[in-house]
């Protein structure tokens, strides 16, 4: 990526804590930072999976912090939502919420699509000067580190991974997309459109049913 990899990947704002305008994204990245690797966090407070996991993984950046910083990229839909979860992942950064703006919304679909992201919690690890690619299975490697000295093993195993650009990262976050989880993320990634497809099921269960019950009034004798 370009020497302006963060501002690129996560927008021109970068949060350092909820309910505020946010900084500069450059001004947390590159050679400003002493930090050698990025965990991107895709969670959301509605996920079962991600209030699992989030603790485990507070508690990894707490004794990796010198090598690590980790930015926190939320699902969730609407500010008190983000604001109530974010404040437990503190001190984590975290990208603009999707529900902000128009603008927020398409970087985080974007972001979604660049790492193939299937599902959430997912933890990708990128390198902190580049910005390229050091592993998408950081979830699975973060559980099974258990003490402090496994967890240092850890993100000294990722230093020594050979970081490659995006577009040359091969993704194991799961199976290859076909129609049905195409589907899901389209959903995932636009809320709103849940609340309407709710309510095209209703009607058409609702219409279904008065239906059902003129055909038997009408077969009466």
């Amino acid at each position: 990526m370009a020497a302006n990899w963060a501002t690129e990947l996560f927008g021109p704002k970068i949060l350092t804590k909820p309910k505020t305008t946010g900084l500069p994204t450059e001004s947390r990245f590159g050679g400003k930072s002493s930090k050698k690797l990025v965990a991107l966090y895709f969670s959301a407070s509605w996920c079962p999976p991600c209030k699992g996991f989030s603790p485990m993984l507070l508690d990894f950046y707490n004794s990796c912090k010198d090598d690590l910083d980790i930015v926190f990229v939320s699902s969730d839909r609407d500010e008190k939502s983000f604001s109530d979860y974010y404040q437990k992942l503190m001190p984590f950064l975290a990208t603009m919420p999707a529900f902000n703006s128009e603008e927020a919304r398409q970087q985080h679909i974007k972001m979604a699509d660049t790492f193939q992201i299937k599902g959430i919690p997912t933890v990708i690890v990128l390198d902190a000067k580049t910005g390229n690619f050091v592993t998408d299975n950081a979830r699975t490697e973060i559980m099974k580190a258990t003490d402090k000295e496994s967890k240092k093993a850890l993100v000294k195993s990722w230093l020594e991974k050979e970081a490659v650009p995006i577009d040359q990262a091969e993704f194991n976050t799961g199976m290859s997309r076909g129609p049905l989880m195409k589907a899901l993320m389209f959903f995932v990634n636009r809320p709103v459109y849940i609340f309407g497809l709710y309510y095209l099921i209703k009607q058409g269960l609702k219409y279904l049913d008065e239906l059902g019950q003129d055909e038997s009034e009408g077969g009466e004798l």
